[in-house]
Formats: structure tokens, C-alpha cells, sequence
């Protein structure tokens, strides 16, 4: 039986975990695959006769239409999206001393267009971020914003803003077919654009749907 406590056990996995690899990639980062650093733990926990018990409270379930600009089809998409919210409490037991216990709490979430999808999608990536981040593990290509971040900083495509371009001015000349003198500097004011360069692809696909949508709505006037 081992002599350390509950706290000094997990503090000795803590300090074992290093020498990690960057095996896997994804959205142009180089990261720590989630497998690799559960196997490390795991075979500590072992070692310790540590536990860690998982429990689900407070579970709630949506079902929403969402729609989204899709850059594929160049429109507005709706589409059915499943959401399962709760909080999972992991419970730490020193197997040595069952009496020895730390119980914590960490929210969950999941969003899927199946519901057991979602549901797997909260508990899997609960586990993994509440140790990585109990454990002090970087985890910033697991950053729930990456792909967003990714877009806003990588570079854009210039045919995005060639794209763009052009939809401001077909935006321009439908309103002067309309009899309304909008010119293409008038349209970017109204989009808030200062600089089209330093736009990011996720904004220039919303300004685009914007403008789908204004168009529309220029017609449907015009034709009542």
C-alpha cells in the first residue's frame, strides 16, 4: 500500500507528465494527441491505485434550426443541430484510502446533427479538457475557438476578396437599376468595411450573404 495521500499521488502524476510529442496536426498546428496524454495518465493512475469516477447532473437537451452561410453552396443553409448541456462531476479516489476523495465539477457541452452524437461529443471532450486542464496541459489547438482564430489570422484568400469585390459591385449597379444612385465606397460604409485587405474569410463570406440578402429584399420591394 502506498503511503502518499490523495493530493501528493496526483501531484506525482502531474510531475510525470512531459516529454510529450507533437504527433498530431491539425488546422496548421502542431499538437498533443488527446490518446497520448490519457495513455500517460492512465498508466500513472494505475501505478497510484488512483480513480476517477465520473457522474452526470443538471442535463439539459435542445434541438434548433440552424442556419449558416455556406461558402459550398453560396447561400444560407439551414440545417437541424442537437445541443446536450450538463455537468459532469469527476470524483478523485485514493483506492489506498477510499475516504480520501476530491469531487469537481466541469461543464459540457455538445452540438451534432444526431443527438447521440452530441451527447458523445460533451462526455469525450469533457474527459479530455478537465485533464488537461486539471493537469496544466497547453491546450491550444484544442481551443473550442481554433478554427475561428485560424481564420482570422491566417491569409486570406484573395479570390475571397475578389469575390467580395464583385458582389459590391453587382450590389451597386442593382440599386442603380432600381433608380437608387448607391455607389460601391456607399455599399462598403454600409458593410463597415475600412479596409477590405484586412478582412478575415470568415467576415467576407457574412458580407456576402449580407448582400445576398440585401438583393433580395431590393427585388421582393421592387416587385410589390
Amino acid at each position: 500500500m502506498s503511503e502518499l495521500n490523495l493530493y501528493q499521488k496526483i501531484a506525482d502524476v502531474k510531475a510525470n507528465i512531459d516529454g510529450f510529442t507533437k504527433d498530431t496536426k491539425g488546422y496548421n498546428y502542431n499538437y498533443v494527441s488527446g490518446s497520448q496524454v490519457l495513455h500517460r495518465i492512465r498508466s500513472k493512475m494505475i501505478e497510484h491505485r488512483l480513480l476517477l469516477v465520473p457522474n452526470t447532473v443538471n442535463e439539459e437537451h435542445f434541438v434548433e434550426d440552424v442556419t449558416r452561410y455556406s461558402p459550398k453552396y453560396k447561400k444560407q443553409v439551414t440545417t437541424t443541430e442537437y445541443t446536450v448541456k450538463l455537468s459532469l462531476v469527476y470524483t478523485w479516489i485514493n483506492a489506498d484510502k477510499p475516504e480520501e476523495k476530491m469531487e469537481l465539477t466541469f461543464f459540457a457541452i455538445g452540438q451534432q446533427d444526431d443527438p447521440a452524437k452530441a451527447l458523445g461529443t460533451a462526455l469525450t471532450y469533457s474527459e479530455r479538457y478537465f485533464l488537461m486542464k486539471f493537469f496544466n496541459i497547453p491546450t491550444d489547438e484544442d481551443d473550442a475557438d481554433a478554427k475561428e482564430k485560424q481564420d482570422k489570422y491566417s491569409k486570406v484568400d484573395p479570390k475571397n476578396i475578389a469575390e467580395l469585390e464583385n458582389e459590391i459591385t453587382m450590389f451597386s449597379e442593382l440599386m442603380k437599376s432600381l433608380g437608387k444612385d448607391v455607389s460601391t465606397d456607399q455599399v462598403k460604409q454600409q458593410l463597415k468595411i475600412s479596409d477590405i485587405n484586412q478582412l478575415s474569410n470568415n467576415q467576407i463570406a457574412t458580407m456576402i450573404a449580407t448582400l445576398d440578402k440585401w438583393s433580395k429584399q431590393s427585388k421582393s420591394k421592387e416587385n410589390e
